[in-house]
């Protein structure tokens, strides 16, 4: 057997080529490649741990990791960040789609053909714990927004908590004159711009599924009762 030493840049080129050979597999490809070459590496490590031997190695390698030819790590990086996005959109893709299904099985099952204000103002009163807010109130702003050209317009806004600012409500929407919820803002997300509105208390859960479903929302009581424990 020949024991002359590698020709000069032989170790390099090959390191090149197996970065080169590596780059262009896929991520998993990629990741058991590196496992293994550390596998190798402890192994060797092991070995080669004590005595002038590991000294020569040492040279060797210095020597013939001097590489020509660069290597395009930023490329390699770019495409890793590609893979990963689109695994990332793909998961989140479907997530999604879970969450939207589930969200309008809830809506369809609670959409009554008619919806007073009183029943939104019942469902909030039975979430309040009443024996801790006893004697303070929710908010409820019955607003009159009709004009000259037009009557029988209103804006409501309801907050659990007491004598908060009609724009800071966490429930507030528009009514048309024939019962139409014509705007909705849910913890001040706009229901026409958001697709998932996330989590929802039931008096919530109400006014939106009768703004999906074009439920008839009806203004029962135009002076409602908003402190807790008058009922």
């Amino acid at each position: 057997m020949d024991n002359a030493p590698a020709t000069e840049g032989t170790l390099g080129d090959f390191v090149v080529a197996e970065v080169h050979r590596q780059t262009s597999q896929d991520a998993i490809r990629a990741v058991v490649d590196k496992k293994i070459a550390s596998v190798i590496s402890e192994t060797v490590d092991s070995a080669f741990r004590f005595g002038e031997i590991r000294k020569q190695i040492e040279t060797a390698i210095k020597e013939a990791l001097h590489l020509r030819e660069p290597l395009d790590v930023p490329a390699y990086g770019t495409m890793v960040m590609a893979l990963l996005r689109q695994k990332l959109d793909e998961h989140l893709g479907q997530l999604v789609n879970e969450k939207l299904a589930a969200e309008m099985e809830d809506i369809l099952s609670i959409a009554p053909k008619e919806l007073k204000l009183t029943e939104v103002l019942e469902a909030l009163f039975n979430d309040v714990d009443e024996h801790d807010r006893y004697g303070s109130a929710i908010t409820c702003v019955i607003e009159d927004s009709s004009s000259r050209l037009t009557s029988g317009y209103y804006w409501i806004s309801i907050d659990p908590a007491e004598r908060q600012d009609k724009y800071s409500c966490e429930l507030r929407f528009g009514v048309t004159p024939t019962g139409e919820i014509f705007s909705l803002s849910i913890n001040k997300k706009d229901a026409s711009k958001t697709i998932v509105m996330g989590g929802m208390d039931k008096y919530q859960k109400m006014i939106f599924s009768a703004y999906c479903c074009g439920t008839k929302f009806i203004i029962d009581d135009f002076d409602p009762s908003t402190g807790i424990g008058d009922c």
